[in-house]
Parts: structure tokens; sequence; C-alpha cells
């Protein structure tokens, strides 16, 4: 417990503060259109404010306060601390050496990744839905084909990760570390700092009305001028800033990285995921200009 809340200041870094940060916006569905998704159910007088709070409480009790006394402690008794440093490993590989070692380990440890399960799962389904409504809303197509064609990419960008280590047979995961390093933590805090530039010096003061409106609680309007319109996109500037600067310290930025280049064999994995990073965008891109262009054409007919 107190390798875990004693604080070390020597080891306060600008990557970790990313990868905390996107944690954070991973764990609280920003940066990634799940928000804007569960925003379009919303009818126009519900509380955004309560539900954003208490989204935010619970989540972060559950993360830090049980996950934090109750997981954490458990790996670093087995493993030490190297083993709370293994990443996004801890769970496919740290943790199962745990059970492994422990007491009524199996019964533990099936428990533990059904959870994870439900925990993926359940993510997953929100990030499924928008991809799917947008196709069906701008495009037309029928929501059962577009949940077969969204469903086929998901599966053709996530299966390198079960395939890699059985190709490679070793533990390392770095078609999933790449893909961390970007997707789980850098560009989740870029699109958060475009969502909140969006929300807030776009719609100005609509969109502190829009917060407000039906909500129990009101935003301060000082609150939303200073902590929302200036801290909190400074913050993130400022994080990003530096941390592309860590990036390139730590040879993030490299043709291949730093912590690929004693794995030869294991350099394609990392050019797969940036592949896929790429594919993703370019698409994404085309799908969100077309759309743009036929609601402008849309919009230029009705007004004819």
């Amino acid at each position: 417990m107190d390798f875990l809340w004693a604080p070390r200041w020597n080891e306060l870094n600008w990557s970790s503060t990313l990868a905390a940060a996107g944690q954070i916006f991973f764990t609280l569905s920003l940066g990634m259109g799940i928000i804007q998704n569960y925003a379009s159910y919303l009818k126009k007088d519900d509380d955004i404010v309560t539900s954003a709070v208490a989204t935010a409480a619970l989540n972060e009790f559950a993360e830090v306060i049980l996950a934090g006394t109750i997981v954490i402690p458990i790996a670093f008794t087995f493993l030490g601390p190297e083993g709370l440093k293994s990443g996004v490993g801890l769970s496919f590989i740290a943790l199962p050496n745990v059970f492994r070692t422990m007491v009524g380990g199996n019964a533990i440890g099936t428990l533990w990744f059904l959870l994870l399960f439900f925990a993926g799962i359940t993510s997953s389904i929100a990030m499924f839905n928008y991809l799917v409504a947008f196709l069906e809303e701008q495009f037309g197509v029928e929501r059962k084909k577009g949940s077969t064609v969204i469903f086929a990419l998901y599966i053709a960008a996530g299966l390198p990760i079960a395939l890699e280590p059985i190709a490679t047979k070793t533990s390392e995961l770095f078609y999933l570390t790449e893909l961390d390093n970007w997707v789980g933590s850098y560009l989740l805090v870029v699109l958060g700092l475009i969502e909140i530039i969006s929300a807030v010096w776009l719609f100005k003061e609509k969109g502190l009305e829009e917060i407000n409106n039906g909500s129990y609680w009101k935003v301060p309007k000082w609150f939303y001028s200073i902590v929302m319109k200036l801290i909190t996109p400074a913050f993130i500037i400022v994080l990003l800033v530096f941390s592309t600067i860590d990036y390139a310290k730590n040879g993030y930025l490299k043709v291949v990285p730093d912590f690929a280049k004693n794995y030869p064999n294991l350099i394609p994995w990392v050019f797969a995921a940036r592949s896929v990073m790429v594919l993703v965008f370019l698409l994404s891109f085309i799908l969100i200009y077309r759309a743009l262009n036929n609601m402008q054409k849309n919009e230029a007919g009705g007004k004819q």
C-alpha cells in the first residue's frame, strides 16, 4: 500500500501524465465518439450535470478505490514493482501468473477474465453502435448490413492482437503496445482537446445553456469561462506538447521505435499496427467528408 500511495516525484514525467490522462479519457469514454453517441439519445431536458458528476465519481471510485486497494496490491505481492510496470500485459501476462500460484486461482482467474470480458464488450458495443448509426443515418446503409461491415472491420483490426503471440511464440504484444501508445493514449487526448474546444469555444454561451438546461445542479458561468474555456484546453495543450517531446526522446517517433529495435522478428507487427491506424484514419476522413458534402447538398436543395 505504501508503494501504491506514497508519491515518488522523481518518477513523475510527461509520459506517465499522458498515460494517466489517456486512461481517464478512455474510461470516461472521452475522445472516441462514445459520449456523442450517448448524447444523441438524450432528451432536451435530461440532467447532464448530475449524470456527468455521477459517472465520473462512481467510475473513479471503482478504479482507484476498489481496484487500487485490491487488484494492484495482489499483483505487487506476487510480482513486485516490476509486475506493475508490465503495461498492457498486466491483465494478460502478469495477473495470470498471480492466479496460477494462488489457492483457488483457477476460479478467481475465471471470474477476473469474465469481468474483464464484460468490461470490454460493453465498451465495444458503445464504440460499435455509433459507427453503425453513422452508416445508417448518413448513407442509408441497412442496420444489419452496417453491423456486419463494422464487425468485420473490428475483427480485422483486432485479430492480430491474438495472432501475434501465436505466430512469434513470445509473450510480447508489440501490435497492441503500438496501438495503445497512440490510440489508447496520445490520440485520445488530441481528440479530447478538439471536443472541449468545439463544445466551449465554438458553441460559446449556447454550450453553457445546453449543459444547464434541465440540470438540477447548474454549472456557474465563471467555471465555464475560466475552467472549461481556459484552464482545461491550456492544460491539454501543454500536456500534448511535452508528451510529444517525451515520445521523441523515448523513440516512439522513429521508423523502428526503440522498444522494438532489439526484436527484429516483431518489428512487422509494429508496422501492421501503424498501417491499421493510417487506414482507419483515411477511411474515417473519406466517410465524414462525403457525409458533410451530402448534408450541404441536402440543405442547399431544401433552401431551393
